[in-house]
């Protein structure tokens, strides 16, 4: 239900909740009810109203931080990440290719100690 005047949510965006979506209303029977508005403790209600407001606040501004700093530092550290991933990658090749150099190398010396005198 939209209120006259008020701007329509943006497409994609989420609607202003209305303060009774936000505050939970206890349900009272017909006994537990004030005879009066005088009777009404109102800093309780108020204080109740600002806990309920706050941790709602508190909860969607987290949400949108938490959005916002992976956005940015995906941005920042992406291109970091990617380097370092390479540097790695190539560090890696180059000890395998010397390991693989020093073991044939060996092989091959190991074959030419085995191997008999032709001449002999």
């Amino acid at each position: 239900m939209s209120n006259p005047g008020s701007a329509p949510p943006k497409p994609g965006g989420e609607a202003i909740p209305m303060l009774t979506e936000i505050v939970e209303v206890p349900a009272y029977s017909a006994e537990n009810l004030p005879a009066t508005l005088r009777d009404i403790n109102w800093d309780e209600v108020a204080a109740r109203v600002r806990r309920q407001v706050s941790e709602h606040l508190a909860d969607r501004i987290g949400a949108i931080l938490d959005l916002e700093l992976n956005k940015a530092l995906q941005a920042a550290l992406g291109p970091a990440v990617d380097t370092i991933s390479r540097t790695l990658h190539e560090s890696l090749r180059q000890r395998m290719q010397a390991a693989i150099d020093e073991a044939v190398s060996l092989e091959i010396a190991r074959v030419r100690m085995k191997k008999p005198d032709a001449g002999s």
